[in-house]
């Protein structure tokens, strides 16, 4: 893994994404409730086009993509958003999360439009489905999907989401691909894996109720995308596949856990997380507000 400092413009555009429920699949914002009130954690916006690599494996389904809401004039870029995200994007989340999408869809469904989605979100993935406004898509610089399709492979495997692994793996993805451009790959001395960390880490402990949930996910998932930075390549890949089930955990979640996660299920799925980092890497938090 190469490690790399690199400007960082904090991936905000999406977050409040990702609320609608799939056929297949649960909402990802919240994959207890679709009317979770938790602040969303800041995302990304979609990557930037990088140069397709020979090795790349061919995707095992179809990607197709629906712009007739949008001008004529834009269906080429239509076309080369949905060839990005087909060959280039998605062969490495299949390599570094373990999932192929063929095993839950038939297909992945894009569809862009000239507004959000929802109200405040520019994104939303109900599975199959992924519908995002153009502004977040194709109208920037450089255009793929990495956020929403992320989504969608969580929901498919039943791993751990909310956004935790979002910035550990989206560098991932970025620097695979060899971009690097501000506002894309995190870097880890930006002001939200620093000041807001350490804020964060101040609050919690005071906080309760919802604030005290949001502080605590918040941590978890600014502690993983620093941990980038740190571990080569098959850990990151370890850690995202000990949240898929059937967990391997050696002990129950504390009360504090099923506290904050909500339900047992997924303070088993944290509690596999943290098993996974101290074990095989020697890393813990300590952060008992949180059950860390």
């Amino acid at each position: 893994m190469k490690k790399k400092i690199i400007p960082f413009f904090i991936f905000i555009l999406m977050a409040l994404a990702c609320n609608l429920p799939s056929k297949v699949s649960v909402p990802d914002s919240s994959l207890e409730t679709p009317t979770s009130t938790e602040e969303p954690l800041p995302t990304h916006p979609p990557a930037p086009t990088g140069t397709p690599s020979p090795t790349f494996l061919q995707s095992d389904l179809p990607f197709t993509i629906d712009c007739k809401a949008l001008p004529a004039s834009r269906q080429a870029d239509c076309d080369a958003f949905i060839a990005t995200t087909r060959d280039q994007v998605y062969p490495i989340l299949r390599e570094v999360t373990g999932v192929s999408l063929s095993k839950c869809y038939q297909s992945i469904h894009y569809i862009i439009l000239d507004t959000d989605p929802v109200q405040g979100g520019g994104g939303i993935s109900a599975g199959d489905t992924i519908t995002l406004n153009r502004r977040y898509s194709i109208d920037l610089p450089h255009r793929y999907d990495v956020h929403e399709l992320l989504h969608s492979a969580s929901t498919c495997a039943g791993a751990l989401d909310q956004h935790i692994f979002h910035g550990m793996i989206m560098n991932y993805v970025y620097d695979r691909l060899g971009v690097h451009d501000p506002g894309y790959l995190v870097d880890k001395s930006s002001s939200d894996l620093t000041d807001g960390l350490n804020s964060q880490l101040e609050s919690v402990k005071t906080a309760s109720g919802t604030d005290l949930v949001n502080a605590c996910k918040g941590i978890l998932a600014r502690k993983m995308t620093l941990l980038f930075f740190s571990l080569d390549e098959q850990s990151i890949r370890q850690l995202y596949r000990s949240t898929i089930p059937p967990l391997k955990v050696a002990a129950a979640p504390n009360a504090k856990l099923v506290e904050i996660w909500g339900s047992k299920a997924k303070a088993e799925q944290v509690e596999a997380l943290l098993e996974t980092l101290k074990q095989e890497e020697q890393i813990s938090f300590d952060v008992p507000e949180c059950g860390y």
